[in-house]
């Protein structure tokens, strides 16, 4: 029986080593968020690390397919872990320009040069909004006094080579 694997096996290894390096995805430009926070409410050392719940109390987005204001629904429920790295997990709420509601989580963790890799999920039933629900999109936060600023991308799929 091993005979028979061994030169299948060789074939499928050599056609791998041949293949091209696959094609990063692209992305595309969502929106910018300045969203106003209230001050920190600290909650303490827990059995997973330092938690802090940040209000977020209004802000605004903008961008190409979505504009609007933040709703004063939401807070960051962040967790600081033990070797010191900050790790948001947000739920607030957006609401466009023309009245559609928008329900976003973020996630991600806190990096050396001060910014936050975010992973984004939206969820909307509106449907102009719908397709929201669908997309794989990742945010660049930076903070300031009362404030943070994200900028928010979708993944698109590579073209064809």
């Amino acid at each position: 029986m091993r005979n028979i694997f061994v030169p299948l096996l060789a074939a499928l290894a050599a056609s791998v080593a041949k293949a091209a390096d696959p094609t990063p995805p692209g992305y595309d430009f969502l929106y910018t968020v300045n969203a106003t926070l209230s001050p920190a409410i600290q909650i303490g050392d827990g059995p997973q690390g330092n938690r802090v719940a940040i209000p977020i109390i209004g802000g605004e987005f903008h961008g190409p397919k979505l504009n609007g204001k933040v709703l004063n629904l939401g807070a960051d429920w962040g967790l600081t872990d033990k070797f010191g790295t900050f790790h948001p997990d947000t739920r607030y709420h957006f609401q466009t320009d023309d009245g559609a509601n928008i329900f976003i989580r973020t996630s991600g963790p806190a990096q050396a040069d001060g910014s936050i890799h975010l992973h984004v999920v939206f969820e909307t039933g509106h449907p102009d909004y719908y397709w929201l629900n669908n997309v794989v999109a990742v945010g660049v936060l930076h903070g300031g006094d009362g404030y943070v600023v994200i900028d928010t991308w979708r993944m698109t799929t590579p073209a064809a080579s």
